[in-house]
């Protein structure tokens, strides 16, 4: 009979976790340990490559930013905030390198493509979007999907860095609204005001005309107190909902705030006249409402950081994840290669840059070389003086044989030409311009002018944008087709518009649309990015004609509809020298 062993059993060896990773990493082969440095320099190399092809954005975004026009001061301050953020979470950042991710790899792709669009479409806010972009798809595609998710708010962050010229459809829309409310406000409380489109008139003692004009609609008030608030709600919300309901708050709470700013300067101009109002008052009120709207802004975010806070933490951030969680496993040869897909792409990009020549411009050949006469209307050719102190008009002036242009102004004794100072100012000296004031049997006025871009695309714009500053309210715009030719439909944008002179205020209408030698169309948009096509795939700057007809009254009643498709009917053929290509037109019932 064999005795029972009774000897204790071996205590088993307990290995910690950190003993695991480090005996893991000891035991892990060469290859993954040096793998991180290879993604860390592939990214580098990628974002070095990114700087080289944006160079020109860059340098476009620093001009905007100390443009005092484009009201984006604040985009100094955002990318410092970015860093800022990145630096707060740099352990965290460390932490989540991963093995490189596909989804990083398709979603850059895509991005290089609207980079080089934008860079041979001489469209930067374009590229700038499509850079922010790759700021995030790419370190996704070397360092995971966990990395990215971490910069995901970061980057995001540096859209506020966006001009906000491409929104001019949303700000009539706002100016209109802006002056409904004003003018609500001071008929509520006895200061009888009529709003006309976005003008207000007041009715009594020595009254004043205000318009709220493009600067004024808001919407960079929005955009600036919209990033305040995203950073805000980002530093001090926790939960993900409570971020973005802080955010959504920026929108009412900056409306209401330039609403109550332009209730203000009427006020000011109605109690201490309208020198008071739109002059000192206006020019810092914007300080003070802004200051408002980040108070309130404060406010809201203390009340919705108390929606729930006796429902235990639902708002409590994630942890970080831990160094063990993110050390990269073994990473396969598909995967390792992933990213260098982006990284050739990005060469590709940079080589043919560098062979491909200059965009050749059109040449202006669908165009008639002057606006001549047309069958039932009497052509008088305008002359603008180029004394800035004058800047008289006139008609139907002597033209000297030698020079083509009348001697001198009958006003000022100063040089005339065919296009006002103004325009030969701003413009880029190689805008083309043809001009022309025809009227009618019964004597009716239409003034026509055409605007000709050459190699840049700051030659044509939309209308909206300088009428306000001309001394326009603008009432109504409206976008429809007319049947102004005989194989299509013409389709052009109507703009109602009133302007006080000496006192008294007139009406007028203004219509406008681009053609090109294939194209016509009434949308900036679909201009702009046909250009863009244009240049980035066949390698030639579009060259576009502005058409702009202005008369009055406006084109708001059938009447004044059918004699403006009369007057195109024989203008437009006239302009394109015959025959007129339709490819963007609606083809006539």
């Amino acid at each position: 009979m064999h005795s029972a062993d009774l000897s204790p059993a071996p205590a088993p060896v307990i290995i910690s976790h950190t003993q695991m990773t480090t005996l893991a990493s000891t035991r892990a082969p060469r290859a993954d340990r040096w793998m991180p440095r290879l993604q860390w320099a592939g990214l580098a190399l990628a974002l070095f490559g990114l700087y080289l092809l944006s160079r020109p954005m860059l340098g476009w975004l620093r001009f905007v930013f100390r443009e005092p026009g484009e009201d984006m001061g604040h985009g100094w301050l955002v990318p410092l905030f970015s860093l800022y953020l990145l630096w707060r979470q740099r352990g965290r950042l460390l932490a989540s390198v991963g093995r490189p991710s596909w989804t990083g790899v398709w979603a850059a792709l895509p991005l290089l493509a609207l980079v080089w669009l934008g860079e041979r479409g001489d469209q930067p806010r374009v590229t700038q979007v499509a850079v922010y972009g790759l700021l995030w798809a790419l370190p996704c595609a070397f360092l995971g999907r966990a990395f990215a998710r971490v910069i995901l708010f970061p980057v995001c962050f540096l859209v506020f860095t966006v001009p906000l010229g491409f929104l001019g459809f949303f700000t009539i829309r706002l100016r209109m609204l802006t002056a409904l409310f004003s003018s609500v406000l001071l008929n509520g409380i006895g200061i009888p005001v009529a709003r006309v489109g976005t003008g207000l008139h007041c009715l009594t003692g020595e009254g004043f005309a205000l318009d709220v004009a493009d600067p004024c609609s808001g919407l960079r008030s929005i955009f600036a107190l919209s990033a305040l608030t995203a950073g805000y709600a980002y530093l001090t919300q926790r939960a993900l909902w409570r971020k973005w309901l802080l955010f959504v708050c920026a929108l009412p709470l900056a409306v209401v705030g330039n609403m109550a700013r332009i209730f203000t300067i009427a006020l000011v101009a109605r109690f201490f006249g309208q020198q008071a109002g739109t002059g000192f008052y206006h020019d810092y009120s914007g300080y003070l409402v802004f200051i408002v709207g980040t108070l309130l802004m404060m406010q809201a975010g203390a009340w919705i950081a108390r929606i729930g806070s006796g429902k235990g933490t639902p708002g409590a951030a994630a942890s970080p994840p831990s160094p063990a969680q993110s050390v990269p496993t073994t990473v396969g040869a598909w995967r390792a290669v992933a990213p260098l897909l982006p990284l050739l792409v990005l060469a590709g990009m940079l080589l043919a840059r560098q062979r491909l020549p200059a965009p050749i411009l059109e040449p202006p050949d669908f165009l008639a070389a002057r606006l001549g006469d047309l069958p039932g209307f009497r052509l008088a050719r305008p002359w603008f003086c180029q004394n800035e102190q004058c800047r008289g008009i006139f008609e139907d002036l002597a033209v000297v044989p030698e020079t083509g242009r009348p001697a001198a102004c009958p006003d000022c004794g100063g040089a005339l030409d065919e296009v006002s100072l103004g325009e030969r100012t701003v413009l880029p000296a190689d805008t083309g311009f043809l001009k022309g004031n025809y009227y009618d049997a019964y004597g009716r006025l239409y003034r026509v002018s055409v605007v000709i871009n050459g190699a840049s695309r700051q030659s044509i714009h939309r209308p909206e944008l300088c009428l306000p500053a001309q001394g326009f309210s603008i009432e109504r715009t409206r976008r429809i087709d007319l049947a102004a030719t005989p194989s299509g439909r013409l389709p052009v944008t109507l703009v109602d518009l009133r302007r006080t002179v000496a006192g008294r205020n007139r009406t007028m209408g203004q219509v406008y649309f681009f053609v090109s030698a294939h194209h016509a169309t009434a949308s900036h948009v679909v201009r702009m990015l046909v250009s863009i096509r244009d240049r980035a795939l066949f390698n030639r700057v579009t060259r576009w004609a502005m058409v702009v007809v202005a008369a009055e009254p406006p084109f708001s009643e059938p009447d004044r509809l059918r004699e403006l498709e009369a007057f195109l009917e024989v203008l437009y053929p006239a302009l394109r020298k015959g025959a007129p290509v339709l490819s963007e037109m609606k083809r006539a019932p």
